[in-house]
């Protein structure tokens, strides 16, 4: 065995072997070429990062900036080529999810975007009145409780208070201490339910105007409430809606560009499924 181990033919052998397992150890398994190692900065490069830099700095860079950018974009595409050589931007879920998306990108920009018309926009908000109503408007006082009063007595004290036309610093004095607002002015629902908790608003649309109300209950406690003026919730007019509009219908044609654009690139592609994969197809 050690005399054929000797033998100039293994020898070349062996090292032959060895040679091309520390080529893969430190290339993977692509031999990197001569063009790999090659990296030209031409005046499409250095337009670019002129570019961007004054899309950052509203400026143009100095000569020791510029110098400073081109060594940067020299770093990164020294690393980025010997990424390739080295397979990393094989089986990375974030790599393919990075060319994916430039893919996608690629495809909304694909052709000249269609303009959206006047009559399209008013088409979209006809259809769809039902999803653009303003909330509720409310101005109201209120008089805080805490949770563990009895209701009856509230409202009691409630009729009371219509009866006697009681002023509203008078009732205040009479509720618990609290940090949440007394009063109210033309306030949307939404906020009225941030300040309250979640349905109060919609509580306060059941009252009556110009009188005492309640007990209301709330995420704090019980409160009687003089409801000033309420304009209930109502259809926003298409002026109001119309730049949301625009950039849902602006949406929905990017939209429909990257699928036409994988539908076409997908004709282009035989797809073989085997296994479970072809079990579900047929299905």
């Amino acid at each position: 065995m050690t005399d054929r181990l000797k033998s100039p033919i293994i020898q070349v052998v062996i090292l032959g072997l060895l040679i091309c397992a520390a080529l893969l150890l430190i290339f993977g398994p692509k031999m990197p070429s001569e063009s790999d190692r090659i990296i030209v900065i031409d005046e499409t490069d250095m337009a670019q990062l002129i570019a961007g830099w004054q899309r950052t700095w509203n400026r143009m860079p100095t000569r020791e900036e510029l110098k400073g950018l081109m060594e940067n974009h020299v770093r990164e595409e020294v690393l980025y080529q010997e990424a390739l050589n080295e397979g990393l931007d094989r089986n990375s879920a974030v790599v393919k999810r990075a060319l994916i998306t430039q893919m996608e990108m690629l495809a909304e920009g694909q052709g000249e975007q269609p303009e959206i018309t006047e009559e399209a926009l008013e088409a979209y908000y006809n259809l769809r009145k039902d999803q653009f109503i303003s909330p509720a408007i409310i101005s109201f006082k209120q008089v805080y409780f805490k949770e563990d009063q009895d209701p009856q007595r509230l409202t009691a004290l409630k009729d009371d208070w219509n009866l006697k036309d009681l002023d509203y610093e008078m009732a205040r004095s009479v509720g618990a201490n609290t940090m949440l607002a007394p009063e109210m002015k033309e306030m949307p629902a939404d906020l009225i339910d941030r300040e309250f908790g979640e349905d109060f608003a919609s509580k306060l649309e059941e009252l009556t105007p110009g009188q005492w109300n309640g007990p209301v209950p709330s995420a704090f406690g019980w409160h009687l409430i003089y409801l000033d003026s309420l304009i209930p919730p109502g259809p926003l007019p298409l002026e109001a809606v119309r730049n949301e509009i625009l950039m849902q219908l602006q949406y929905e044609d990017k939209d429909a560009a990257k699928e036409q654009f994988y539908t076409e690139l997908l004709q282009q592609y035989e797809i073989t499924y085997q296994g479970l994969a072809k079990q579900l197809l047929n299905e």
